[in-house]
């Protein structure tokens, strides 16, 4: 017959990984060419259907960021940036949430032409695809376009992935706008970067479970369960 509880071990399984499927949060850190970071991030299904469809969304983050290279020491990380989509929109495999921060002085390497940074606020737990035609490399826990993130001090700090590829290790980047003079880009870190992200130790629920394990395995038990079996109260 059917019953309407789950066994406490599949209970505890379905408790540990329901959040990813509507919101969740991860511990992040990075560290190298003179900047570190880390704190929290909150993500949320990606509803757009033109990202990634192992894609999540970044609502909040919170944390603190360093830059050796600028002076900026422990810095707040206090949000998220809106989005601002590149008009017109590229085509797939390109994120539609693709967004563009115009910046006023030149950058090295492919950004140089774009007179901005880039980035979509996009989260991938299980790595990152190859979402930019014209780099074929992937693997982070962002992308190549990155997660634009806003910091106490006022500037502006852009986080992405450098991606993975033959002889090339999984590196991120770094760069740091001042918003204030039309957006100079006061730091810019092209790989050099290595970042972790990971699903912090849902505590609660491991003693969720232990008491869960500990509630079944005393009903197996129970000496009232076992009178009320062969008709016999006991007391």
């Amino acid at each position: 017959m059917k019953t309407g509880l789950l066994p406490a071990g599949a209970l505890l399984a379905a408790l540990a990984f329901a959040p990813l499927a509507h919101a969740g949060t991860f511990h992040f850190q990075f560290s190298g060419a003179g900047v570190s970071g880390s704190g929290m991030l909150t993500i949320t299904p990606d509803t757009n259907s033109g990202d990634p469809s192992s894609a999540f969304t970044i609502t909040s983050v919170n944390g603190t960021f360093s830059d050796a290279n600028i002076s900026i020491s422990n810095a707040s990380i206090t949000g998220v940036k809106a989005l601002e989509l590149v008009s017109p929109q590229r085509d797939p495999p390109v994120p539609a949430s693709l967004s563009l921060f115009p910046i006023a002085n030149n950058l090295p390497m492919q950004d140089a032409h774009t007179g901005g940074l880039t980035y979509d606020n996009l989260f991938f737990p299980d790595g990152s695809p190859v979402d930019c035609p014209e780099y074929p490399f992937a693997g982070g826990f962002l992308d190549v376009y990155g997660v634009m993130l806003t910091l106490d001090n006022g500037d502006i700090l852009d986080f992405w992935s450098d991606g993975e590829g033959p002889g090339m290790p999984l590196t991120y980047g770094v760069g740091v706008i001042d918003p204030s003079d039309g957006g100079t880009v006061l730091d810019y870190q092209f790989g050099g970067v290595a970042a972790t992200a990971a699903v912090p130790e849902p505590q609660y629920l491991w003693l969720l479970g232990a008491a869960l394990l500990g509630f079944f395995a005393w009903r197996r038990r129970s000496p009232f369960r076992a009178s009320a079996r062969s008709g016999r109260g006991r007391y």
